[in-house]
Order: C-alpha cells, then sequence, then structure tokens
C-alpha cells in the first residue's frame, strides 16, 4: 500500500497526491515491475539468439564438457541423456550471463535516474492548484431526519488555500461517529447518559411494556466525575466501581413474569430469582387489589426501575 493512502480509525482518509509527486514516488511496485521486466526481456531474447543459431553454445563449453560419443556402442541412450544435460546446463549458464547482464546496467540507469531526481527535488515544485478539496463522507443515521437524508449528498466538499509545502490537491475523509464516541468515553472525556421512556404499548400475548431508549453523550465535569456519588459511597455497601450497586429489596415484573431480587456477596452481583407468571400473581389472593392495579398502571406508564442491557 501506499504511503500517501492511511486507513486511520476513526477517521478513514483518502489522499491524492499531486501528479508531480507521483511521478517521483519510489514504491516496491515500481522498483521491482521494470527490473523484473528487463531481465525478462533479456533472458527471451537469448533464448530466441540460441534457437535459431545467432549464439552457439558450443562456444561456452568447457574443456570438462565433452559431447562426443560412440553412437554404436551400448549404452548409447544413457550417453544421449548426459550429452542432452550438458547441453542444457551450458544454455542455462549463457542464459544467466545474459539475465545479470541485463539487471546490472538496468541498476546502474535507475541509479542515475535516481541522482538526478534527488537534484530535481531540490528545486521548489510548482502545481497550478491553489486550493485543496475535502470531501467529508457523512451518514445521517436519525430516522426523524430520512427525507432530508435522501436528498443530501452523499459527500460534502469544502476547499482551503493549498499551503506552500503541501503535496496534495483531493483528500476523502470518512468520519465514523460511533469509534469517535467510543474513543472518547475510554479516554474519559464524556459520559453516556440513557433515558428510557414508557411508550405504554405491550407486546403481543404479553403484559411486557415496550421501552424506547435515547442516549446522549455529555463533557464530562467535575459534576460528573467518574460517576462518582458521595451518597452512594456512604451509603451503599457495594458503592466502589468494580462492585455492583446493591438492588432494593423487593419484587420485580417485567410484565411477563415476578421475580424476587437477591445478591449474592461472595462475588457482589446482583441477581433475580423467578417466583412466579404475572398472571398468577395477579390471581393471587394474598396481594391487595390496590397493589395489583398500581402495578398494572406502573407497567403502563412508568419509567423502568431496573433495564438490562445486552
Amino acid at each position: 500500500m501506499s504511503k500517501n493512502i492511511r486507513f486511520a480509525s476513526p477517521l478513514q482518509s483518502l489522499t491524492i497526491p499531486d501528479p508531480e509527486f507521483r511521478r517521483m514516488l519510489e514504491t516496491p511496485r515500481t522498483k521491482f515491475l521494470p527490473k523484473f521486466l528487463t531481465g525478462l526481456t533479456a533472458e527471451n531474447h537469448i533464448r530466441e539468439e540460441i534457437a535459431v543459431g545467432t549464439v552457439k553454445i558450443s562456444d561456452y563449453s568447457n574443456d570438462n564438457d565433452d559431447d562426443s560419443f560412440d553412437v554404436s556402442g551400448q549404452d548409447w541412450v544413457g550417453n544421449t541423456k548426459t550429452a542432452e544435460a550438458k547441453r542444457k546446463r551450458r544454455e542455462d549458464t549463457v542464459v544467466e550471463d545474459a539475465y545479470d547482464t541485463a539487471i546490472a546496467s538496468f541498476e546502474q540507469q535507475q541509479e542515475q535516474q535516481r541522482l538526478s531526481s534527488k537534484k530535481m527535488k531540490k528545486k521548489k515544485m510548482t502545481n497550478s492548484n491553489k486550493y485543496q478539496y475535502v470531501g467529508v463522507v457523512g451518514i445521517n443515521n436519525n430516522k426523524d431526519k430520512k427525507e432530508k437524508k435522501m436528498n443530501s449528498p452523499p459527500i460534502s466538499w469544502y476547499a482551503r488555500p493549498k499551503p506552500k509545502h503541501s503535496n496534495w490537491s483531493v483528500r476523502l475523509l470518512h468520519v465514523n461517529k460511533d469509534v469517535i464516541i467510543k474513543d472518547l468515553f475510554d479516554q474519559g472525556k464524556i459520559d453516556i447518559f440513557a433515558k428510557y421512556t414508557n411508550t405504554g404499548q405491550t407486546m403481543q400475548s404479553l403484559q411486557a411494556p415496550v421501552v424506547t431508549t435515547k442516549y446522549e453523550a455529555r463533557e464530562r465535569s467535575w459534576k460528573t466525575l467518574w460517576n462518582f456519588s458521595p451518597k452512594h459511597f456512604f451509603t451503599d455497601s457495594s458503592g466502589a466501581y468494580w462492585r455492583e450497586r446493591r438492588l432494593r429489596a423487593g419484587m420485580y415484573t417485567d410484565g411477563d413474569n415476578v421475580y424476587e431480587s437477591s445478591y449474592r456477596y461472595r462475588d457482589g452481583r446482583n441477581g433475580m430469582n423467578r417466583v412466579s407468571t404475572f398472571q398468577q400473581f395477579l390471581s393471587s389472593k394474598s396481594v391487595d387489589a390496590k397493589e395489583k392495579q398500581r402495578i398494572l398502571k406502573k407497567l403502563q406508564s412508568a419509567a423502568p426501575d431496573i433495564v438490562l442491557e445486552m
């Protein structure tokens, strides 16, 4: 990947450099492909010359390689294979010498071009672009502004005067808002607050209410420092941040079942023990009718006392 294409979370950016700077940019691909092509071309050329007889393999033979043998001998098949192997070895030697010669010449030319490009880099590069254009790719997730989202363009473009020593003119930015919020929360710069609203509607065939959630990010201040509460610290036996807060003793319901709160002191965890179904609770004569009406009214309009988010 080029050094000028950088993807960094939560800001994913794509920068397109100026043509003048791109021509002087050296990458592993730009270094390897021309070099490989030069060596491959020289190799194919010398093999063609060997095939047509322009280059003779016998001129490159060694004193130890003797192809003369008696065809009428008993082992003429083995002698033929040996002679062919010697010829193939000499041909490979010729091809390797041609390849090495071409690569050495190419590297020498590249070194000369590199020295001349360094001199050019010392000179001030000029570009006709006087502005830098930045496109911000944004996605509006607000359902209330669905129509506005359909009419708005997917990319918002901005322009600014180009600095003197800058080597790019176009840049695209994709802002991942979720990652930015999480990063700010991990750094302790913001706090997340949730507001739960009882819609008054119930699920099908159940008394469980439908609860909507609205989240809000606020900058952390001395008033909301680490969500610390002196009241909970002194009045709650498990008010420390590494333990869960104690739930009030009593009965709880989600509209489907009835639970009794519990607390495990061994590791400081809250729990719920299922007692019965909500219908059995309403039909029980041990519970006062006014208490039943109060619970039903609370399920219809009141905010939840406990929320468990998965």
